[in-house]
């Protein structure tokens, strides 16, 4: 009986220690993929023109997991690993870089997909700590800048990661977001309804603009800012649904947009994003979409509407378009669409915190006519956006 019972928990040793290799050579597997079945917007019969490719909650898509037996192994010790995105808002790029402001969690998280790492903000502490980061941008050097509501300041950082400096704490503002051009700072400053222009390197209020621009230029709960190539200031306005096109000097260039369900019109727009051929990208918390603009601020197409198994956007706060990274992405997308740029979206709710689409075309489809064109076909009959809603805050 003694025999048996050495040679059972011989057998057992044997079985655990073959499971425990087997959970070592596979348990650490990235989760990165894209949905079972490809995800197209417009639906079909339409040409499609942008597919969901992945989401990111935590740093296990990114990183791999530990297998579940890894993690009953090691209790609390595995899930201090697990490193989680709270609660979104701000999104942009910098190199092959995403990074994210996460209001739930205080911090910057910067994402790289391709090498699969996940960080938290190094200079996050002391007189670098960060109270409500709303948004941000990076300069050309690198150079990370957050529009911090809590602290009622831009903090900026070097490009290590390292806290550098902080402005306007006695400019009597509440930023909610930042833009760089050139040597200009421009903070968001939804106080007062305006824009404080600053000095990149120092921080010095050089003036504001936003203000005494005329009727259409007047900036009504400005949420989100940023600036093309040539320079020009793009505002998203909660109060008047405008998008409201500006230049340094206070001259209003164009405006679009209103308050209401229809076309081309916002219930809560929020972050907004210009690419290098003046697409403009606008993100409607109440619509619970994206919507894409010509130059001109004619709707081309929309997505991510409620009601998809995946794909669906949840309290979108931000956009950002890059066209970095583009050769990994283009693995996650469904066989003969190609990808010319890949889309950014912060969720504040669901599973997908970070929604990432490509903005691509069908190969042997659509021909030259691709979705890099001005000339994107909308399909939106079939794409008609959900009425706003008025159950969710930010």
């Amino acid at each position: 009986m003694l025999s048996n019972s050495l040679r059972s928990g011989n057998i057992c040793k044997s079985a655990l220690l073959t499971i425990m290799l087997v959970v070592g050579l596979t348990g650490c597997a990235g989760k990165i993929k894209g949905p079972p079945e490809p995800v197209f917007f417009p639906p079909a019969p339409n040409p499609p023109r942008i597919q969901y490719l992945m989401g990111i909650d935590d740093s296990t898509d990114i990183e791999g997991v530990q297998s579940n037996f890894s993690f009953f192994v090691f209790g609390e010790q595995q899930s201090d690993k697990i490193k989680s995105i709270k609660k979104p808002y701000g999104i942009t790029t910098s190199g092959s870089r995403i990074l994210v402001t996460d209001i739930g969690a205080a911090t910057i998280i910067s994402i790289d997909p391709a090498a699969k790492t996940f960080e938290f903000l190094k200079g996050n502490h002391s007189t670098g700590k960060l109270r409500k980061p709303a948004n941000m941008t990076v300069d050309s050097d690198g150079n990370l800048y957050v529009a911090d509501v809590g602290r009622k300041e831009v903090v900026v950082y070097d490009a290590a990661g390292n806290f550098s400096n902080a402005f306007g704490g006695s400019d009597d503002m509440k930023p909610v977001d930042v833009a760089v051009d050139g040597d200009f700072l421009y903070a968001l400053d939804i106080s007062h309804n305006e824009i404080k222009v600053m000095e990149r390197k120092s921080g010095k209020l050089l003036g504001t603009i936003g203000k005494g621009a005329g009727e259409e230029g007047v900036l009504s709960l400005p949420t989100n800012l940023t600036v093309d190539n040539a320079g020009y200031i793009y505002v998203t306005n909660a109060g008047s649904g405008k998008v409201v096109k500006m230049d340094r000097d206070n001259h209003v260039i164009s405006t679009f947009g209103k308050l209401g369900d229809g076309f081309g019109q916002f219930g809560r727009p929020r972050g907004i994003s210009v690419d290098r051929e003046g697409l403009i990208y606008v993100a409607d918390a109440a619509h619970q979409n994206v919507q894409i603009f010509d130059p001109g601020g004619r709707l081309l197409i929309f997505f991510g509407d409620p009601g998809l198994t995946v794909g669906s956007m949840n309290l979108p706060a931000d956009v950002a378009v890059t066209t970095e990274n583009l050769a990994f992405f283009q693995k996650l997308a469904a066989p003969g669409f190609i990808l010319e740029k890949v889309i950014l979206v912060t969720n504040q709710f669901g599973r997908d915190k970070i929604g990432i689409y490509g903005l691509g075309r069908m190969q042997g489809r659509d021909g030259a006519a691709g979705a890099n064109s001005k000339k994107v076909e909308t399909g939106q009959q079939q794409n008609t956006p959900e009425k706003p809603r008025t159950d969710e805050k930010k």
